[in-house]
């Protein structure tokens, strides 16, 4: 086949049948020409012409300027492209065959490329995308003055090539053609250097091809170029591949967390809303060089969460990076906040709790900049309008947003997708599908006054068909009376809710008590899903496994008047109740008796409590703190068994008490909210005391440091021992991020608070915590003189496990002082106690301090034993934060013994994490690490940015001396 007649991929070319070029001259003509081209056998107006020929503003004469340069083309172009060119009322046409021009012949190409890989035949796919990409001279129509006109179609084929030419890599590697691949991924770099994939695409061929120097060479670019254009350190996948060609590959166990799906359940019996469905999954899957929005919005009950969330499961293969769920509770008395929302989406993409800014520009920011090279899905549920939407929202990447709202949001970058009521077949089928085929058929008429009572919501048809099914004596006139009565009554109620409403007065109306009870329960639980045992416990009934309040769980998902949502982390299913419904709930609740609504609030509280207090007696690691637990504590309220507690439910919270903290997360925080909000600081304070050991392990630092604030603030006074754990608690979070006076003073009034007290368990916890930030800040008498008090208070009590932490304490203090003998013994007790009690956490970190001292000893390869002893046991324990700790330690001794590619690996992971978790002396310390070993082996301009970062920390740290030696680092290399 000869080259195409047309050409726009490249300069603008025009061939005559014999191949010779044909000159087209003028800008005019040719610009009339190029859109005729990118608009392939379709119709353009002479409207559309004019704007591409005059953008500032057309003359009086702009048509018949048209129709001139239309004559000059078809006095210029080859006879058979002459014929082609129709003129159609209002524009013009140019009819071209797919061979003719080089645009449709190269989707061909590309197409039958495709359909050769999807076949496995990778050298015939090769071939395949070499001829269409061999159609490519240059940019489109890049000799032709652009216009705005044509971004659209031009941006569409740039995103072909650009995917043909990632599919063509991606093929070439799977066959080992590394020259062909390694240059053509130099030259993609070329284009775009910050591309992770390439990179990791090139280091993965450089090492396969055997070229290892060369692939660590390509690892350290990229590095270099990441760290000094975002300032941040390589992906996870790329920072694996660097390990592998730097030779530390598989010496740590690590696992790559699966892709976050946090999509409600699917509803299996969806009916209906085809067009719809089908219309949001084209929509979502244009999402490519950019992310793509649409905002379904609809009455109330018209079924916007049960469509997006079905299209968002339907699609999730065409997000591989993720699915992330958030309900903004639009329609509630207190919508979410963006910066919340924001903290929780953070999170679902693996951002500890201590490395969210405050801010919420920041967050967003952040959001950002994580989604940038991420194809994922967000779904945002019940959103109240455009402002709490748009700090949502990603700037750059494949990402797709599906938004749901009772209001059109103009306001809003998206793609307006209304939804009104059902189709009539549509809520006709979702009614049969319900009450049976055979009923539908043989009460066909009044089923279709049921539909229009319904007014076609499928939420009230749902309510409507359930009630009908759970009364078999009735008939379908029977229900679409009842239903006319209701609307009767109901007049008062707002037009989009009265359908909804009358359905569910009428199945509340014929609720038993027990359902009834359960019903007007959820008016007062958390707007979160909530498990069905704090429901039984919240109705008196917790203690009856599979009773009255299961039955009653039973029967109002029967009425479909609640969701089930997904099972939690132990297993257990997640309840929902649609924000109409639990409106109607609330309204309901305010008629039972206020001393009983009290009850059945704190009841809630105090059985979370409970559960809380039995998964800190089961934690892998024992939280250094003051519990309600604890004998010698008697902190805060309740003894520790709960109020009627499914026997079951604390079982699995003994068995996986981690899951269980993480599965009540969000409920157990609104909980300590709700106790401060009814007037109880002594439950919330009990409560917010068992929750700080979980955020301690999880890095949340934000709901560690707002529930402790927001009790202490509500206590009427700081007397007792719950404001005295509060505040020793808050020291131990200000520490961790370097507040140190913060810190110092939060120990010092919790140590007094216990000795006036009597408390000396938690007076010994609190100076552990003063005599950490003396030792941090260099005063090393203070602290040793605090670990003793704190040594003394817990052999006194008789505990063994403060006493392994006291004697690891004042070990650290003469190990500060290089004096390894004086700090041999204490090693060693803490030791032994460690491994009396159990307690693994805490003997990693004493086998962390016997590395040290076999250093100081030089005694290297013992050090490293006992260091890799302690990574093992961290990371058996998912300890991120002192797994990163020892991965420095490592890292330091492997630059002391030259082995800079290991020390390499470790130090960037180690900095990833730190920086994760907000602990910037660390962060400090392996950066200025990083810079050293750069600086040894010749990256100067790598080395630089890492002594730029650490001096730039240890100066907002207000440490001069670390400070001087950066600038000192950096005066050298200059």
């Amino acid at each position: 086949m000869g080259e195409p007649a047309f050409g726009v991929l490249g300069p603008l070319r025009v061939k005559a049948a014999d191949g010779v070029a044909v000159r087209i001259g003028g800008a005019k003509p040719r610009a009339v020409l190029a859109t005729l081209l990118l608009q392939p056998n379709g119709f353009v107006s002479v409207d559309l012409l004019t704007e591409v020929l005059w953008p500032g503003g057309a003359p009086r004469s702009a048509v018949a300027n048209v129709r001139t340069y239309v004559r000059t083309l078809r006095q210029l172009l080859p006879p058979a492209a002459v014929a082609g060119l129709r003129t159609e009322p209002g524009g013009y046409a140019l009819d071209v065959a797919p061979g003719e021009l080089d645009v449709l012949l190269f989707e061909r190409r590309l197409a039958q490329a495709r359909a050769a890989r999807d076949r496995g035949e990778d050298a015939g796919a090769l071939r395949g995308y070499e001829a269409a990409l061999g159609l490519w001279r240059g940019g489109v129509l890049q000799d032709v003055r652009s216009s705005v006109v044509w971004d659209p179609a031009v941006a569409r084929i740039e995103e072909l090539r650009s995917l043909a030419a990632d599919e063509c890599l991606e093929v070439r590697l799977r066959l080992g053609d590394y020259a062909h691949l390694v240059s053509g991924l130099r030259s993609r770099l070329a284009e775009s250097p910050l591309r992770e994939d390439l990179w990791r695409m090139l280091v993965h061929a450089l090492r396969d091809a055997g070229r290892i120097a060369e692939a660590r060479s390509a690892y350290a670019e990229a590095e270099r170029l990441i760290a000094a254009e975002l300032g941040v350190e390589p992906s996870a996948p790329l920072r694996a591949i660097g390990a592998e060609v730097n030779g530390y590959a598989g010496r740590r166990r690590s696992a790559t967390p699966a892709p976050v799906c946090q999509l409600p359940m699917d509803i299996p019996d969806f009916t209906g809303r085809a067009v719809e469905v089908a219309d949001l999954e084209a929509l979502l899957s244009t999402a490519g060089r950019h992310p793509v929005v649409a905002a379904v919005s609809g009455p109330p009950g018209a079924g916007k969460s049960t469509l997006a969330v079905h299209v968002a499961h339907r699609v999730r293969t065409a997000f591989p990076d993720g699915q992330l769920f958030a309900d903004l509770a639009g329609t509630s008395d207190c919508p979410r906040e963006p910066a919340e929302v924001l903290a929780e989406l953070l999170r679902g993409l693996g951002v500890i709790d201590s490395a969210i800014p405050g801010e919420a520009g920041e967050r967003a920011a952040m959001f950002r900049s994580r989604l940038a090279q991420r194809r994922c899905l967000i779904v945002l549920d019940d959103a109240v309008g455009a402002a709490q939407v748009s700090p949502l929202l990603p700037g750059t990447g494949g990402s797709a947003v599906l938004v749901t709202s009772r209001r059109r949001m103009p306001g809003l970058p998206a793609q307006a997708c209304p939804l009104g009521l059902m189709r009539y077949d549509d809520a006709r089928a979702l009614f049969g599908a319900i009450v049976g085929a055979e009923r539908l058929l043989r009460e066909g008429a009044d089923a279709d006054r049921v539909l229009a009572e319904c007014g076609s919501l499928p939420l009230a048809v749902r309510i409507a068909a359930a009630r009908l099914v759970n009364r078999p004596g009735w008939s379908v006139s029977t229900l679409a009376d009842s239903l006319r009565d209701e609307r009767g009554r109901l007049g008062a109620v707002r037009s989009g809710e009265l359908e909804v409403r009358a359905g569910a007065e009428l199945s509340y109306r014929h609720l038993p008590e027990h359902a009834a009870l359960a019903f007007r329960t959820f008016g007062d639980l958390p707007d979160d899903a909530v498990p069905g045992w704090l429901v039984a416990v919240a109705t008196g009934s917790g203690g009856q496994a599979g009773g009255e309040a299961a039955g009653g769980l039973e029967t109002l998902l029967d009425e479909h008047l609640l969701e089930v949502v997904g099972r939690d982390d132990l297993g257990l299913n997640r309840y929902r109740m649609h924000d109409l419904l639990r409106s109607y709930a609330r309204e309901l609740a305010l008629t039972d008796h206020q001393e009983t609504r009290m009850r059945r609030r704190l009841v809630v509280i105090d059985a979370l409590t409970a559960l809380a207090r039995i998964a800190n007696a089961a934690m892998p690691t024992r939280f250094l703190g003051v519990l309600g637990g604890d004998p010698a504590g008697h902190v805060g309220q309740g003894d520790g068994h709960g109020p009627g507690l499914p026997a079951a439910v604390a079982a699995l919270v003994r068995e996986r008490p981690v899951d269980w903290f993480e599965s009540e997360h969000r409920n157990l925080v609104a909980a300590v909210d709700a106790a401060v909000r009814l007037g109880r600081t002594d439950r919330a304070a009990a409560l917010a005391i068992e929750l700080a050991g979980f955020f301690d392990m999880r890095g949340y630092y934000g709901d560690w440091l707002r529930t402790h604030r927001l009790v202490l603030d509500a206590m009427p006074s700081h007397d007792g021992a719950g404001a005295a754990a509060l505040l020793r608690n808050l020291g131990q979070l200000h520490l961790y991020q370097d507040r140190y006076e913060d810190a110092l003073t939060s120990f010092d009034r919790s140590r007094a608070l216990f000795a006036e007290l009597g408390h000396r368990t938690g007076e010994a916890v609190a100076a552990v915590g003063a005599g950490s930030v003396h030792r941090v800040v260099g005063e090393l008498d203070t602290a040793l003189r605090m670990f003793t008090l704190a040594l003394g208070h817990f052999a006194a009590t008789g505990d063994p496990h403060g006493e392994a932490v006291a004697r690891n304490a004042i070990a650290s203090v003469w190990l500060e002082r290089e004096d390894p003998e004086a700090a041999a013994g204490w090693l060693r007790g803490a030791l032994e106690l460690s491994l009396v009690v159990g307690d693994r956490h805490r003997e990693a970190q004493v086998r962390r301090r016997v590395a040290v001292l076999h250093e100081l000893r030089g005694e290297p390869q013992a050090a490293r034993h006992e260091l890799e002893h302690a990574l093992g046991i961290f990371d058996e324990l998912a300890d991120l934060h002192c797994a990163a700790y020892v991965q420095q330690s490592i890292a330091e001794l492997c630059l002391r013994q030259g082995e800079s590619g290991e020390a390499s690996a470790l130090l960037v992971g180690a900095l990833a994490v730190q920086q994760q978790l907000g602990d910037r002396r660390a962060e400090a310390r392996v950066a200025g690490l990083l810079g050293e070993l750069h600086d040894a082996t010749g990256r100067t301009q790598t080395a630089r940015h890492y002594f730029h970062r650490s001096l730039a920390t240890w100066r907002r740290l207000d440490v001069p001396d670390e400070a001087g030696l950066m600038d000192a680092r950096l005066r050298a290399l200059r």
